[in-house]
């Protein structure tokens, strides 16, 4: 079992759902509660299990933390590169982020776009879009995928259009 299965909370936690998760199980099995023997030997092993989850979950947090922050400085990077026209050396950078932000769907769907893969472009514009959806930035530039691509095949908007619904 991993530690935010043990917590019985979701990888997605804050610190105080976190907390609040420990404090009800330590409640239960600290080895106080119970009678000298085999049942104390027992919460006293639990109660280790439980102590070790939430120092776990605490560090991921922390670790959670760093890494937005660092995906943060690495959106901002590959704005800076889309800027400069540097769709290739963007794509790159945007496959070693850790984050599947809206940013994200929106910068990687703009740079498929500006690289002719108008089909992925609306997928990850899409995604972007229904991520945030009071964007007007991601919102404009799924409008202007959607209208690439109808000036092409008719058929072929038709049918992606119909694909996308599905997910």
């Amino acid at each position: 079992m991993n530690a935010y299965e043990i917590l019985n909370v979701p990888p997605t936690a804050t610190r105080e759902e976190i907390r609040a998760a420990y404090r009800q199980l330590a409640r239960r099995w600290h080895p106080d509660r119970f009678m000298a023997g085999p049942e104390r030997d027992w919460a006293n092993d639990r109660m280790a299990e439980i102590n070790g989850a939430y120092r776990c979950c605490l560090d991921g947090l922390t670790d959670a933390r760093r890494g937005v922050e660092g995906d943060a400085a690495g959106l901002q990077q590959v704005q800076q590169l889309v800027d400069e026209g540097r769709y290739s050396v963007a794509r790159k950078k945007l496959m070693g982020l850790n984050t599947r932000c809206a940013e994200w769907n929106y910068l990687f769907g703009w740079v498929l776009m500006r690289q002719g893969e108008l089909d992925k472009a609306l997928t990850f514009l899409s995604v972007a879009a229904h991520q945030n959806a009071k964007s007007a930035k991601y919102a404009r530039a799924l409008r202007e995928a959607e209208r690439k691509l109808s000036t092409g095949s008719p058929n072929r908007l038709s049918r992606l259009l119909t694909r996308m619904r599905t997910l």
